[in-house]
């Protein structure tokens, strides 16, 4: 056996890896975007709610749950968008 053999391994002679360009699409996570926004959202409204005045015949919960849930509803619409935008931004060439 020669020293070549004993380097060359015992497959043969090894190759330099081989390299690979390739271009990497970068998304946001859309859904993590629109949790964010409703969660924001809804306590936007829960102080909004909270802070105005009381409505007759609705208790303080049921004014909080209504306006931070139509709040919230807004809110992932404004993540989704946002996601959206960033996804345009981040992969414009």
């Amino acid at each position: 056996m020669t020293e070549q053999d004993d380097q060359d391994g015992p497959g043969g002679p090894q190759r330099p890896p081989r390299v690979v360009q390739r271009r990497v699409r970068r998304t946001p996570n859309f859904l993590r975007f629109i949790i964010t926004g409703a969660i924001i959202g809804f306590i936007v409204g829960a102080l909004i709610a909270s802070g105005g005045p009381d409505a007759q015949g609705y208790s303080d919960r049921t004014g909080v749950v209504l306006i931070g849930g139509i709040v919230a509803a807004f809110g992932a619409l404004a993540g989704a968008v946002i996601g959206l935008l960033l996804e345009r931004f981040l992969n414009r060439r």
